[in-house]
């Protein structure tokens, strides 16, 4: 005997267990786990359902005529048919079970209940709901004035519109395309949104779209976004104090999106933290959360921190173990962080394989300027790998493309002079990197510019302000556990090159080694000239005392045997008095002797004599030699032409 509330099923497009029970508590009747299978075969065995279709194995279809039966039995009934589907739908979005998304995205369309529809994205999988033509049809319909009063609409609108079903994946830059156009014309005036729900998700679009509109270039730091976080902040405060309901999927929306703004500012640890609250907040397989791991794993990346990168990669796990959807969406997103944690680990085939699909499927990220990100992660990749000079070009082909120059380049500045240090100083072209670490330590940001400024000394051969600055950097509160074993590496190769005792040496290698594999990271012992990095790599374990540490490790899986080894000697560090500092630049143009001495106020005799003392200095034989060597040694900021000054 089938149960009288069985007719509710003639109004789903398919039949499957979970219908059957939501059919029943819908009717208030508790049913009963496990006899959802033989409540099938029942039906089956009275001739409900249509033949099986080998298309689409398991699903089962009413007959035509059995469903109109059933439908005429609904409608016989006070609720009626609008009266069921409302019941149907209550039961779906009290206790959300798994496939049944879509269905109920139709029966709220059908009712004309965008609210409904807004909860039922709130509480299914996304990819379960644009899986379905159908759901994904009706998402990516809702009207302009219904997105501009139920906010919530403006996203599920973005990514129904943006789904590739054919490719299984979204197209972020389209999705993010939405969410700023729809953030700019309908949320502007999110303060006024009636409910502290809709002036949260709409003041986050608006956030959103601030950031990256193009007057955004105009203000590097984002004080606009930064003005309407800190707004949207005493909002969830109000309500939550009030007793306002702003859902988590709301929440994890604004921390989601604060967290990319911050970074876009390069602020690291804003990045992080509202990073880390949306993917606590993103238990389900939303799409924020996962916006929120590629923030915290590239700002990671970017800093160095290198241990919260694991956090972002275990979310990302969690999610893998079920198939998530959404996970392999936004999977081309973190092909710079991975090809970031190949480079740590010196597994060179995986760092190029990913440096290369992110050339290849790297197109999503138009809205999010990653140039800065993509020169940093291929100019380590050069030092360790490839020729120097190669990844300078290229590292400066990639700054200038991405629309960014390094005078004024704010917030990536520094991070960007100081990468362009390193490959200079791995070239070694000292005199060009000085130049460099001098604006960085202008800065006075110790936690960008200590390693540079350690690693400047080592190259030139000043071993005693090389240890000197590496133990300024150690100490440093900022600076990131990467960093912080990089300068304790420069420290024992700087020990070991001035022949200092032993024990001094390899008791810098091992804190060096210890700090090391609490970052994960093998790049500061690889990037260390290779005679020193030779020595200390073969000496590192008798003065370490274990049988087992990370270098040893590192050494027996091969880490270091593809490194370059042709590491060009130093070059000499030419020091400038301040006089020839200012005069070299005026040789490089046409002026004459006489015409320069007029301009600096002194005879020509005592800048002929400061010509000599430069062409001592250079070990240049004439005024065209003597800029020909200033541009190879990098003392010219702007490279003249070599031959004579014109």
């Amino acid at each position: 005997m089938l149960p009288d509330w069985l007719p509710l099923v003639a109004l789903a497009d398919t039949c499957s267990t979970d219908l059957l029970a939501l059919a029943a508590a819908s009717a208030g009747v508790e049913f009963a786990a496990g006899t959802g299978p033989a409540t099938l075969e029942r039906m089956a065995a009275a001739g409900c359902f249509e033949p099986l279709d080998a298309g689409a194995p398991g699903v089962r279809r009413l007959r035509p005529e059995v469903r109109e039966e059933m439908l005429a039995e609904i409608d016989s009934t006070a609720p009626g048919v609008a009266g069921a589907l409302k019941g149907l739908l209550a039961a779906g979005l009290a206790k959300p079970a798994a496939g049944l998304g879509p269905q109920l995205a139709k029966w709220a369309f059908d009712a004309g209940s965008w609210a409904d529809l807004v909860a039922v994205w709130l509480s299914y999988p996304p990819g379960d709901l644009l899986a379905d033509p159908g759901a994904r049809a009706i998402f990516a319909s809702a009207p302009t004035e219904l997105r501009a009063s139920m906010p919530g609409l403006t996203f599920s609108a973005a990514l129904s519109s943006a789904y590739d079903p054919e490719a299984g994946r979204v197209d972020l830059d389209r999705m993010v395309g939405h969410l700023i156009r729809d953030g700019l014309t309908l949320h502007a005036q999110w303060a006024r949104k009636e409910t502290p729900e809709a002036r949260v998700v709409g003041g986050t679009l608006w956030m959103l779209a601030q950031a990256t509109i193009p007057e955004s270039v105009e203000d590097p730091l984002l004080e606009g976004p930064t003005a309407t976080y800190r707004e949207l902040g005493r909002v969830i405060r109000d309500a939550s104090l009030t007793g306002g309901a702003v859902t988590a999927r709301a929440l994890t929306l604004f921390h989601s999106i604060s967290s990319l703004v911050a970074l876009l500012r390069a602020d690291w640890s804003r990045a992080r933290r509202e990073g880390e609250l949306a993917m606590i907040l993103s238990d389900k397989c939303g799409f924020p959360g996962f916006l929120a791991a590629l923030a915290v794993a590239a700002s990671s990346a970017a800093s160095g921190s290198t241990q919260y990168a694991g956090i972002a990669d275990r979310f990302l796990a969690q999610h893998a173990a079920h198939g998530c959807a959404v996970g392999a969406w936004i999977e081309p997103a973190f092909h710079l962080v991975r090809a970031d944690a190949a480079i740590r680990e010196l597994d060179r085939e995986r760092a190029v394989n990913h440096l290369r699909l992110h050339s290849t499927e790297g197109s999503f990220t138009r809205w999010f300027n990653v140039g800065p990100m993509q020169a940093m992660v291929l100019g380590t990749a050069a030092i360790l790998w490839d020729y120097p000079e190669r990844g300078l070009a290229e590292f400066d082909s990639i700054v200038a493309e991405s629309g960014h120059e390094l005078e004024h380049a704010k917030p990536w500045r520094l991070l960007l002079l100081r990468a362009r240090a390193e490959l200079l100083l791995s070239l070694g072209a000292v005199n060009r990197a000085e130049q460099i670490i001098r604006d960085l330590l202008a800065s006075g940001d110790d936690s960008v510019s200590a390693v540079p400024a350690a690693w400047f000394h080592l190259c030139a051969g000043d071993f005693a302000r090389a240890v000197a600055k590496a133990d300024e950097g150690i100490y440093e509160l900022k600076i990131s556990l990467a960093d912080r074993a990089f300068l304790y590496a420069v420290k024992s190769a700087a020990l070991h090159q001035a022949g200092a005792a032993e024990e001094l040496v390899g008791s810098a290698a091992t804190a060096a080694c210890v700090v090391c594999e609490q970052a994960s990271t093998l790049v500061p012992f690889a990037a260390l000239p290779s005679g020193a990095r030779s020595y200390l790599l073969a000496e590192h374990a008798r003065h370490h005392g274990a049988t087992d540490c990370f270098l040893t490790r590192a050494l027996r899986r091969g880490a270091f045997d593809d490194l370059r080894h042709n590491v060009v000697p130093s070059r000499v560090l030419v020091r400038l008095t301040r006089r020839e500092e200012v005069l070299l630049p005026l040789l490089a143009t046409a002026a004459t002797v006489q015409e320069i001495a007029n301009q600096q106020y002194v005879s020509v005799n005592t800048v002929r004599k400061q010509v000599v003392a430069l062409r001592e200095k250079l070990g240049a034989a004439s005024r065209a030699d003597l800029i020909r060597r200033a541009n190879e040694l990098g003392l010219l900021k702007h490279p003249a032409k070599s031959g004579r000054p014109s």
